[in-house]
């Protein structure tokens, strides 16, 4: 599972927990978690992406020099 999801539903059960909520106050905890999870979820594909640009075998132009 990703650390995205871990996290967001660790939040989603600190925030929500409590139970003296107005309607008002839960759909502004949800859209808090809204907005954390897909924050959450932009790292994890943003780390995804440079784990895999330096994991890449070198293009043939860096690996021959800047002659190419």
């Amino acid at each position: 599972m990703a650390i995205s999801h871990e996290l967001s539903t660790e939040i989603a059960t600190a925030l929500l927990a409590a139970r003296d909520r107005s309607p008002r106050e839960l759909d502004d905890l949800k859209e808090m978690l809204l907005q954390i999870h897909s924050t959450l979820e932009r790292l994890t594909q943003k780390r995804h992406e440079e784990y895999a640009n330096e994991n890449e075998p070198p293009s043939l132009s860096k690996a021959l020099g800047s002659s190419v």
